[in-house]
């Protein structure tokens, strides 16, 4: 689709939303989701989708550019799919973080964060050591990233965000469609060897991971039993497990479990089984532990968190890759009579609008 008619094509952003799109409204009233526009703004859009209750569009050209707004230092950026806030600031993307979530808690969980939650963040780039990488048409380049909106790799010769060990990778050649790149600092990861290779999910800013597993430690203190749900190689549990007398991981997929046995100790129990089946052949357990859970993008399915309000447990422990499903899991949470103790931010894909969370519930 092309421009609106002359008069129409001019939008002003209203304010930016989760993912990381400008929000705004077409002259009949309708909304429209600008991709690289930012709050305040005034911009030309082209129309890349239409649906019967909103649009979507990119903008063109900034007319009132906001003060935040830069030159995004990759020459990539804007094709490759990777990064979407290259053209923020990065002290920016911080305000503009807090100001999507805390948009996102009011409207979705009804309620209001903290003004002065706190985002942590460590390094703004070479802070990836973990990547998938797709095999590209160039001879000289032959590694790359999905280019946005298409299917298309587009050949990287060097990536602002990856680690140079990774950045080394990109160079090999290997005949293979794609590959996981995994720069494994997690062997000598805050005193301990984490065993984890690239065919398990390990997350990629190890930078930033160490603020994260503290704040998890402090929040949870001393107990009988720590339930770690989704715990993939038990990264948590291994860091935890001196703080509880007794440790159950539970983890779907398989892969993880040839790892989890290495990095949890004697007083640890792995189960490779999804956690709604695990819950539900165990839920004497639930309100007698501190539960811990890091579900994915997808958040807690209706089954899982209608067990947690129903058998309410005195501390979960909430870690989300998702504000969005977080914030309708959190509704939900609230509605069962848990209490919000606290809630925090890890910005540990810069360069980008995501983020992750970490939220406290207790129950009395």
């Amino acid at each position: 689709m092309g421009y609106y008619s002359a008069g129409e094509k001019v939008l002003k952003i209203e304010k930016i939303i989760n993912g990381g799109a400008g929000f705004a409204r077409l002259p009949n009233g309708s909304v429209c989701f600008v991709d690289g526009a930012l709050p305040n703004e005034s911009v030309e859009i082209k129309i890349t989708e239409q649906k019967r209750d909103f649009s979507k569009a990119v903008a063109t050209k900034i007319l009132e550019p906001n003060k935040m707004r830069r030159t995004p230092p990759c020459k990539y950026y804007g094709k490759c799919g990777g990064c979407n806030a290259q053209h923020v600031e990065f002290e920016g993307q911080i305000e503009l973080l807090k100001q999507i979530v805390s948009d996102l808690f009011t409207r979705t969980a009804k309620i209001n964060l903290p003004q002065n939650f706190e985002i942590h963040y460590g390094a703004q780039w070479a802070y990836r050591y973990r990547a998938q990488v797709f095999a590209t048409n160039n001879k000289n380049i032959p590694w790359g990233f999905s280019e946005r909106a298409a299917n298309n790799a587009v050949p990287i010769e060097k990536c602002l965000v990856l680690s140079q060990n990774l950045n080394e990778k990109l160079k090999e050649n290997a005949n293979l469609k794609k590959r996981y790149l995994f720069d494994n600092k997690s062997e000598e990861f805050l005193g301990k060897h984490i065993h984890a290779d690239e065919s398990v999910f390990f997350q990629s800013n190890l930078e930033l991971l160490p603020k994260l597993i503290g704040e998890i430690q402090k929040a949870a203190g001393k107990g009988e039993l720590l339930l770690d749900i989704f715990s993939g190689v038990g990264l948590f549990s291994a860091f935890l497990q001196e703080q509880f007398n007794r440790v159950i991981a539970v983890e779907q997929n398989p892969l993880c479990q040839k790892f989890a046995e290495k990095n949890l100790g004697r007083n640890c129990e792995f189960y490779a089984m999804n956690a709604e089946e695990w819950f539900n052949e165990n839920t004497p357990l639930l309100s007698k532990a501190c539960i811990l859970i890091d579900p994915p993008r997808e958040g807690m399915t209706d089954e899982l968190c209608q067990c947690l309000c129903k058998n309410k447990t005195s501390k979960l422990i909430y870690v989300s890759c998702n504000p969005a499903t977080l914030a309708r899991d959190t509704r939900k949470l609230l509605n069962a009579g848990y209490t919000l103790e606290s809630v925090q931010g890890f910005a540990f894909y810069p360069q980008t609008f995501h983020l992750e969370m970490l939220m406290i519930f207790v129950s009395h």
